[in-house]
């Protein structure tokens, strides 16, 4: 299987992601969802100094992530997911790494994110094995029982 990570800049790409992301909406617990995004939104939501990264599984889309700027020395990571099919191919630690290079080619000192460590505990996995470690909040989240944890990459 060939792995790819890019990312996403045109409208059907966007509306790749979006695919994905209902998909994500639908597999977390109801009190965890985000809400969805129409395309126009995600296009604004995501473009520059933003981005949506889509994962590609032979060149089938398979998983993304977003990262957005939290201020001018660090990042927040988002929305990571990897559609069940596609698990345990190394998608979800491509994403995450293409997302931290790009916070790297943009000068950020940091990677922060939020998760629930009880119950998505493969994600939590993924953020420690990467380095990343709990930390106080960055901000407010719409959930109970938000684990926050960072990356310094500066």
């Amino acid at each position: 299987m060939t792995v790819t990570v890019q990312r996403v800049q045109r409208s059907a790409q966007f509306e790749q992601f979006r695919r994905l992301q209902v998909a994500y909406e639908e597999s977390l617990p109801a009190d965890l969802r985000h809400g969805l995004l129409d395309l126009a939104s995600l296009e604004i939501l995501y473009g520059e100094p933003n981005a949506a990264l889509l994962g590609l599984v032979d060149d089938k889309p398979a998983g993304c992530v977003a990262i957005t700027m939290l201020d001018t020395s660090s990042d927040v990571l988002k929305r990571l997911y990897v559609d069940p099919a596609f698990r345990n191919v190394g998608l979800a630690r491509s994403l995450v790494n293409a997302a931290l290079q790009r916070s790297r080619e943009h000068q950020r000192l940091r990677v922060v994110l939020d998760t629930d460590r009880e119950r998505l505990n493969a994600a939590y996995k993924l953020y420690v094995s990467l380095g990343f470690q709990e930390c106080m909040p960055y901000g407010p989240v719409d959930y109970a029982r938000p684990t926050y944890m960072e990356l310094r990459i500066g």
